[in-house]
């Protein structure tokens, strides 16, 4: 990393600022660029429970994926028109293995109360992804980051096509946060009950010696869609659902998804003051029947 303080040294500060910018002009793939990389550390930090993220850079936009094992696959996506200027080469893939703490630091490296300028740049396969970030409060301040990638390893495809959807629900964010946060961190076991009859959402938790039961009808401050045409019962690992609770605490909504074979869906939605979104999306592995 390299950093200057044009005040205190302005020869130097000059210069680096003119080495930073060569490099970024001899960059022969430029990723992209948006106002502010604030939203987007957040938002990594909402799928930061493994070290590594596979990155990709797809024509829609951003999309870095995180798995814990083959039970839990988070992802999280940023459409292109958060910024400012977007470009991929449509002959290259763009797709590579990295530290998302380092990511997430970087993104970070003027303090989490100053808004920063973002562009990225990547050459190809081994190439280091490079950052190029200017806070916007300081006039001729810049930084660049180099961060080590790697090959990434396919992700896992959990989703299955011929599962069909048994229920939908979307709720509201900070409220089912909070129902998450209540829970008895000794349970091990999260069972979610869906019927259209009354009280339509039950979730039991359970363990060696707790065990504790939330009802929650359709008609809930907390439930604002509800879709489900016959009863069914699902088990997960808590601390699997647990993950997603960094990304509800920065979204608006969740819309829950479950398939007929027991796959859960979690799409979380996050608006910005300018009214463009970002999403975390995951995929959740169901306990098998004993």
């Amino acid at each position: 990393m390299n950093n200057s303080t044009p005040s205190k040294i302005p020869f130097v500060a000059e210069y680096l600022l003119n080495q930073i910018q060569n490099r970024v002009n001899n960059s022969e793939d430029k990723l992209p660029s948006m106002d502010s990389g604030k939203t987007l550390c957040s938002l990594l930090k909402a799928i930061q429970f493994q070290e590594t993220a596979v990155f990709c850079a797809l024509p829609e936009g951003l999309k870095l994926t995180v798995e814990e094992g083959k039970c839990v696959q988070a992802s999280a996506y940023v459409p292109s028109d958060n910024f400012t200027e977007y470009h991929v080469r449509d002959d290259v893939d763009v797709m590579f293995k990295i530290s998302i703490a380092v990511l997430a630091e970087c993104l970070n490296i003027f303090g989490s109360g100053e808004e920063s300028s973002l562009k990225m740049y990547y050459r190809g396969e081994g190439s280091p992804l490079l950052l190029v970030l200017q806070p916007q409060s300081v006039n001729n301040v810049m930084t660049d980051c180099e961060i080590a990638t790697q090959t990434a390893d396919s992700v896992l495809e959990l989703r299955d096509e011929d599962a069909e959807e048994i229920a939908k629900l979307v709720l509201k964010a900070p409220a089912f946060l909070g129902l998450l946060a209540d829970l008895e961190r000794s349970c091990e076991v999260f069972e979610l009950n869906l019927s259209p009859e009354h009280p339509n959402v039950s979730i039991v938790t359970y363990g060696m010696q707790d065990r504790s039961c939330i009802d929650m009808p359709k008609s809930s401050d907390m439930v604002q869609s509800f879709s489900c045409e016959s009863p069914v019962t699902l088990r997960y690992q808590l601390h699997h659902i647990r993950t997603i609770m960094k990304a509800l605490a920065i979204s608006t909504k969740v819309v829950l998804r479950c398939s007929s074979n027991g796959l859960m869906l979690l799409q979380l939605k996050l608006e910005k003051e300018d009214q463009r979104q970002m999403f975390s999306e995951f995929y959740i592995v169901p306990l098998l029947d004993d």
